[in-house]
């Protein structure tokens, strides 16, 4: 309860902060074109997300399906929704899978075909993200969206090269169960000689059988590879309805300087930023990337006001329709 509290403190002094910023220099003239927007193309807007989300929770669909036949696509839609609130309110959203993997408890699933499902599942999206991520950088060599600041460049980089690492850790991880043990082991002695963990036996012991977990799922994906193919193409598409987003918000306030493709590279070279952001939302960071690279495009009012409606539709409403479809949902407490 205590770190929820603080990440929510975290959020909102963040959330102040960009705001103030964000407004200072030019509070009426942004609130005037905010005015202007036209409301049928922001709703589009919503739509693409609400579209996006449903590829993301078909991806889940598809492999909790393995472990519980009768599993249905609006089940799988509620519980991404619920992740989408949960991985809104933690550093690097970090708290959808575990409360997702309780919610799937709930419904009549092992802990472990859940956790399993659940690895399945960010595998795929992780590898969605390095492809599109190495996509983009090859389409900027031609459309050339990045930044004139070299600072901001080198986070695109360093952000991809997170999470680079990170697909390539947990592959080793689910594919080489001795090379796993061995890096896990490291890691976790590393945080013990550092006081970052405390009870080292109890804490290594999770860690193994974390490693368990993921090393039966690679031994699953091994024999059914299709399941992970087609979760990378729902992520793909995932993403790509995500990365449009802005597109269409620069439209709805009349802005016609920006095409879907620069759009889309634009947008991920932001959320690659976002990634190693360790504040909740990555607030403050994703917001200063947006002003970045979408200041190519489009200055003043017009960027910062586009930039407010797009962090409302792409964060703040699927957390607020995740928060209230955790209320609905039965058999949790409320948070």
């Amino acid at each position: 309860m205590k770190n929820k509290k603080l990440n929510f403190i975290v959020l909102f002094i963040a959330l102040a902060l960009v705001l103030y910023f964000t407004l200072k220099d030019d509070f009426h003239g942004i609130v005037s074109k905010l005015k202007e927007a036209n409301a049928w193309i922001f709703i589009i807007s919503v739509i693409f997300l609400l579209i996006s989300l449903f590829f993301k929770s078909i991806s889940l669909k598809t492999f909790i399906k393995e472990y519980k036949s009768d599993y249905t696509g609006k089940d799988a839609y509620v519980l991404t929704l619920i992740g989408q609130f949960l991985n809104g309110i933690t550093p690097f959203q970090s708290g959808g899978q575990p409360f997702q993997i309780y919610l799937l408890k709930k419904d009549g699933l092992r802990i472990s075909d859940s956790t399993n499902a659940m690895i399945k599942d960010g595998l795929s999206y992780q590898l969605a993200l390095v492809l599109v991520g190495i996509l983009t950088l090859l389409l900027n060599l031609k459309f050339c969206v990045l930044s004139k600041n070299v600072y901001i460049n080198g986070l695109i980089f360093l952000g991809f090269g997170i999470n680079l690492i990170v697909l390539i850790l947990i592959l080793i991880v689910a594919f080489a169960k001795k090379t796993g043990f061995k890096i896990a082991n490291k890691i976790i002695c590393f945080a013990f000689k550092f006081k970052i963990i405390r009870k080292f036996g109890t804490s290594e012991e999770r860690v193994k059988e974390g490693l368990k977990h993921f090393y039966k799922t690679g031994s699953e994906i091994k024999k059914d590879k299709g399941s992970i193919i087609k979760g990378i193409i729902f992520n793909v598409i995932h993403l790509s309805f995500l990365y449009v987003i802005p597109f269409i918000i620069f439209k709805s306030i009349g802005i016609n300087g920006i095409s879907i493709v620069e759009s889309v590279i634009a947008t991920s070279f932001v959320m690659l930023i976002g990634n190693i952001i360790p504040i909740p939302g990555a607030t403050g960071g994703i917001e200063y990337g947006f002003m970045q690279f979408f200041g190519t495009f489009t200055k003043g009012a017009v960027l910062s006001g586009s930039m407010l409606l797009w962090r409302f539709v792409t964060y703040f409403l699927p957390m607020i329709i995740g928060y209230v479809c955790l209320l609905l949902k039965k058999g949790t407490k409320r948070l």
